[in-house]
Formats: structure tokens, C-alpha cells, sequence
């Protein structure tokens, strides 16, 4: 939360799971189930967390500047996902 936040490159960003169930970033279209959902700068190379369970955590740095969207892909279907925009 926010579904979209905006950020300077070279900022890091951490996301938390509050819940019990199971949750991704995913920041790799191979993975989504709509592939229209990720968007990376070109050349970025995708990424995304393992499986994150109850108060688990991913951080990552944005170094290159662009728009980044993402999708968790248990959820993507209910219309988790978010972006990302690297200035």
C-alpha cells in the first residue's frame, strides 16, 4: 500500500506480508498469469521475492529509473499488484 508510489533512483523499498495467507512480488512476467501485469524499464532483468509468509519481508533497490509494475501471483486474478515509478 499504496498501489502506486513514487520514488527516486537509488531508494530502496520493503514490503511486508500482514497476512497469513501466502504472498509475492513479482516482478517477472514468466510468472504472471496475465503478462500484461509486469512492466520493467528495458533492459531491467526480472526479479521478484520467494514466498513470503506472515510478517515476512522483501527489499529491494531501484537503480535504474523507469515504471515498474508487479503483481503478487497467488492474487494477481483478485487484482494484486502494483507499480512502481522510479524517477
Amino acid at each position: 500500500m499504496p498501489p502506486t508510489i513514487t520514488i527516486n533512483a537509488g531508494d530502496e523499498v520493503t514490503w511486508k506480508n500482514p497476512a497469513l495467507l501466502l504472498h509475492t512480488i513479482t516482478f517477472d512476467p514468466a510468472q504472471a498469469a496475465d503478462k500484461s501485469n509486469i512492466k520493467l524499464p528495458t533492459g531491467v532483468q526480472p526479479f521478484g521475492s520467494a514466498d513470503l509468509s506472515e510478517d515476512d519481508t522483501f527489499t529491494h533497490v531501484f537503480t535504474e529509473k523507469g515504471t515498474y509494475a508487479y503483481v503478487c501471483k497467488y492474487h494477481e486474478s483478485m487484482g494484486m499488484k502494483g507499480t512502481v515509478v522510479v524517477s
